[in-house]
């Protein structure tokens, strides 16, 4: 598929967290249609100039040579040999190297636009690799260190329970001590 000039500018890219600068992606697509757009015009002027002078070596009359200076004596001199009408510089069949060296200019610039878009895409990719594995690795830390925190909670409140229970059993105690001292006195006074 030939890229065009209007494809290039009416080329809208998903926005991706983290990706490229959307300005900054526009400002160079923006200056590869500028490109693009000198070069067709290029192309267009050295063929209109590569025609006009085709055209014009084709009509062009023939050389003539001028007469030597008639000589004093009446030598006889030898009629010059005809000279044959130049050849037409290019053939219509032949491509024109004007032609040819801006079809290669443009085919030039379409593969560094491609090889542009290949490693800004490739870069594109990478960073999204890079951002995901980040993500992966703060992801895996923030779970190890939720996992040291459960375990330090866990051990807490089973410190918690412990100390609960041994002032449950020492509150008991307390509780039937007073009771014994109670039913004691309650019988003293019976």
């Amino acid at each position: 598929m030939a890229i065009t000039v209007a494809m290039i500018e009416e080329k809208e890219f998903k926005i991706k967290m983290r990706g490229y600068d959307p300005s900054e992606v526009d400002e160079f697509l923006d200056e590869i249609c500028d490109e693009m757009v000198a070069m067709q015009e290029e192309i267009t002027t050295l063929n209109q100039r590569l025609n006009q002078s085709a055209s014009a070596n084709a009509y062009a009359p023939a050389a003539v040579p001028t007469p030597a200076p008639a000589a004093p004596a009446p030598i006889p001199v030898p009629a010059p040999a005809p000279v044959p009408a130049p050849a037409p510089l290019l053939k219509k069949e032949e491509p024109a190297p004007q032609r040819q060296d801006a079809s290669e200019s443009a085919q030039k610039l379409l593969a560094r636009a491609q090889k542009l878009y290949d490693e800004t895409l490739a870069d594109a990719k990478q960073e999204a690799q890079d951002i995901l594995a980040d993500a992966k690795k703060q992801a895996a830390e923030m779970i190890g260190s939720l996992e040291d925190q459960r375990t330090a909670l866990e051990k807490e409140v089973e410190t918690l329970k412990a100390a609960a229970r041994d002032y449950r059993e020492r509150f008991q105690r307390l509780i039937d001590d007073q009771a014994h001292i109670l039913k004691a006195e309650n019988a003293l006074f019976e």
